[in-house]
């Protein structure tokens, strides 16, 4: 049953490396980058979410005393964001800061739940990448025109925070 869950170490993988592309391209092209971001974006999160509503499925057929559910949850989230996204990129421009600091808040709430696990898959990575969120994304959500004149700078360290350990761990999946 474990051999199952970790034999899947490689969408943790994807996910961590197509945040840090995507934390590539918001630095190197500021210009715009608040309509590219409804697109790049919104792209990115129905590709992980994807990626993450399939892992926890996964684990639930595996039978795995993880919490599949809260996978489940992120994935669905992160395609509805994904889609909100894209369907209103204008509209979206202008509550781009807010959603963006929710979701780091809202993401590093779950890896500090989820660095307490006892599984042994990177406790105290998970908790530092957690905190870390809920700090900048505070900052994002409640300094809007600090956010607005920054927000690809923030939301390109937020990617590469999230992917790196979205690396980190597939690392250590693999090992199990």
């Amino acid at each position: 049953m474990e051999n199952k869950i970790t034999s899947n170490w490689y969408l943790v993988l994807i996910k961590g490396i197509i945040m840090i592309l995507l934390s590539m391209m918001v630095f190197s092209r500021p210009a715009g980058a608040l309509l590219a971001f409804a697109l790049y974006i919104g792209i990115a999160l129905i590709a992980t979410g994807f990626t993450i509503l399939f892992h926890g499925i996964s684990l639930k057929r595996a039978n795995s005393n993880t919490n599949w559910g809260w996978a489940v949850f992120e994935g669905l989230l992160d395609i509805f964001l994904g889609y909100i996204l894209l369907a209103n990129p204008l509209v979206t421009a202008e509550v781009l800061p807010w959603m963006f600091g929710f979701w780091a808040v809202f993401y590093g709430i779950l890896l500090i739940i989820s660095s307490f696990s006892g599984d042994g898959n990177g406790g105290w990575t998970k908790m530092l990448s957690g905190i870390l969120m809920i700090i900048i994304g505070n900052i994002i959500m409640h300094n809007p025109l600090f956010a607005g004149m920054s927000l690809v700078i923030w939301v390109g360290i937020l990617l590469m925070i999230a992917g790196v350990f979205n690396v980190i761990i597939s690392f250590s999946l693999k090992k199990a």
